[in-house]
């Protein structure tokens, strides 16, 4: 991996390995991750760097008060997805919540899917325990497999080698998919950082860009000032998105600003709330409060804050999911803040993962056609009511 350019505030690819680091999986064997890292570094972009730069234009223009955000797609991406028919579902579902949205919206739709990438996921416990037995928990197929079994929660590093594979496919059928000049970029956590680092790549000038993806987003458990991911992500010049959760506070916040953005470029940060619609009213008008004058970019996940447990299953329910749209947008306004957009996890598929609306009317009825690997998703019908309720909201 290229670490000779050193930016003046001593930034390079590799400077978040003298940092703290969590959500990393325990990899048995450096040397083979030694080697896989090599691999990736001579490997193929994921995705162009002119299109990265192309989402910063367009990021822009949302921090000025112009268009709208549509992020959404799989909680996790699979190994045994089908790609083709994958992107077809996804293209499919953005130009139908389009076709709702765009009528409403003042300024272009910028339209970012949660795939070509989106294979790591953050765990809030190291281990799982089933029948007496404890093992790894699944952090995605990047990691490890989802099969409970040791060899299979082993994490093993060549995953990241077939991640990039099926990730190159995706992001060049999806580019393909429109003929109409259109385009959707490409998105996901930057969680598993040996994968990130040498996909970093600089452009004429000596700018580094993220090449696995147009936009790469900071998670709610990985926000740590002095922490990796935050060191990475300070140093790219794609987009970057920065997950808002319950325990953000107003100075944290700007602190964050500061750190990932300090010369304040136009839609450099999407600041992406995932507060809860119970919580929303209390939380999210301080921090926006506090970020008031900087150029970013403020949108809204109602998933993530909005899910329950009912013994071991994860439980989203679609009236919850509006209400904190609904909040979301109330207090922009109310705070004279542009509500620049929404962030969901959405199939495709007609799944049964969401109750309300057109899904299932009750816990029972969420093993009918159940099949994400982590988190409840909005199933086809429910995304484009989803739609149609924002559009008539900001309409």
């Amino acid at each position: 991996m290229n670490a000779t350019l050193v930016s003046a505030e001593g930034w390079f690819p590799a400077s978040w390995r003298s940092c703290p680091v969590r959500q990393m999986p325990a990899y048995a064997d450096p040397t083979q991750l030694k080697e896989v890292e090599a691999r990736l570094a001579g490997a193929a972009p994921v995705i162009a760097i002119d299109q990265a730069a192309r989402l910063r234009e367009a990021t822009a223009d949302l921090a000025e008060g112009r268009g709208f955000l549509l992020q959404g797609g799989d909680c996790a991406e699979s190994f045994d997805d089908p790609v083709a028919q994958q992107v077809a579902g996804i293209v499919g579902l953005f130009d139908a919540m389009a076709e709702r949205l765009k009528p409403a919206i003042d300024g272009p739709l910028v339209e970012i899917a949660r795939i070509a990438g989106q294979f790591a996921k953050p765990r809030s416990a190291l281990d799982e325990t089933h029948g007496g037995v404890t093992l790894p928990a699944y952090r995605g197929d990047i990691v490890n497999g989802m099969e409970f079994d040791a060899p299979t929660r082993k994490a093993d590093p060549s995953r990241m080698i077939r991640a990039h594979m099926q990730s190159v496919g995706t992001a060049a059928s999806l580019a393909a998919a429109r003929g109409n000049g259109r385009t959707i970029f490409t998105s996901h956590e930057a969680l598993l950082l040996p994968y990130e680092e040498p996909l970093t790549r600089h452009d004429p000038v000596g700018r580094w860009w993220a090449t696995s993806g147009h936009m790469l987003w900071l998670g709610d458990r990985t926000r740590q000032l002095d922490g990796g991911h935050v060191e990475y992500l300070r140093g790219i010049e794609n987009v970057v998105g920065v997950k808002c959760g319950p325990s953000l506070t107003p100075d944290e916040l700007l602190r964050l600003i500061d750190r990932l953005d300090p010369r304040g470029r136009p839609g450099k940060l999407v600041l992406i709330g995932r507060f809860g619609a119970r919580k929303i009213g209390e939380l999210l008008p301080p921090l926006m409060r506090a970020a008031r004058g900087r150029p970013v970019v403020w949108t809204i996940d109602p998933m993530h804050g909005n899910t329950s447990m009912v013994g071991d299953r994860k439980v989203r329910r679609l009236p919850d999911i509006l209400a904190e749209i609904d909040a979301f947008l109330a207090i922009a306004a109310a705070e004279g803040v542009h509500g620049d957009g929404i962030h969901l996890e959405m199939s495709a598929l007609d799944v049964t993962e969401c109750i309300g609306g057109r899904g299932p009317a009750s816990i029972d009825e969420l093993d009918k056609n159940w099949l994400t690997t982590c988190d409840p998703r909005l199933n086809r019908a429910q995304a484009i009511d989803l739609a149609a309720h924002v559009a008539a909201l900001i309409g």
